[in-house]
């Protein structure tokens, strides 16, 4: 289970992991590390499109480097992790059935990999977007002018 570890006067939030051997120390985890499992976790869902970001994150893309962590927020409390995910979905998706596989994904791939766990998981769909129309403008007859025979 993770807890939130002290030290001196200052709270470091790192995540520590439980492990089962008799190993001298402990493994933690940061809560970027957890978010980035998460966002990895929804974005490989069938349906989704993308992760909503924040305006940093724009900023951030603008400058050549990704995002870590991008749509997913990540709370601790004492009975667990309570994860928010912020998806965009494919327009003909049904959104109930994508935010299932979101959660059972991000639920799965976090105890998997870090023995986390994993409290609640709150999907937000932040919109929903459109497939591309085919284009359907010939490059030499861009106003329809000229007839083909």
């Amino acid at each position: 289970m993770a807890r939130e570890i002290k030290q001196g006067k200052t709270a470091n939030k790192n995540l520590l992991l439980a492990t089962k051997s008799e190993v001298f120390g402990t493994t933690q985890v940061t809560p970027e590390v957890v978010e980035i499992i998460a966002q990895i976790a929804a974005q490989e869902v069938s349906g989704v499109y993308s992760m909503r970001g924040k305006l940093s994150d724009r900023f951030t893309s603008v400058f050549g480097s990704n995002a870590r962590g991008k749509g997913v927020e990540l709370q601790q409390t004492t009975d667990g992790l309570v994860i928010d995910a912020y998806v965009f979905v494919q327009y003909g998706v049904a959104v109930p059935k994508v935010a299932l596989n979101i959660q059972n994904a991000i639920k799965s791939q976090i105890a998997s990999m870090t023995d986390l766990h994993v409290e609640k998981i709150n999907v937000h769909v932040s919109g929903i977007v459109p497939e591309k129309a085919d284009s359907t403008i010939d490059p030499n007859n861009l106003f329809g002018d000229e007839v083909t025979n």
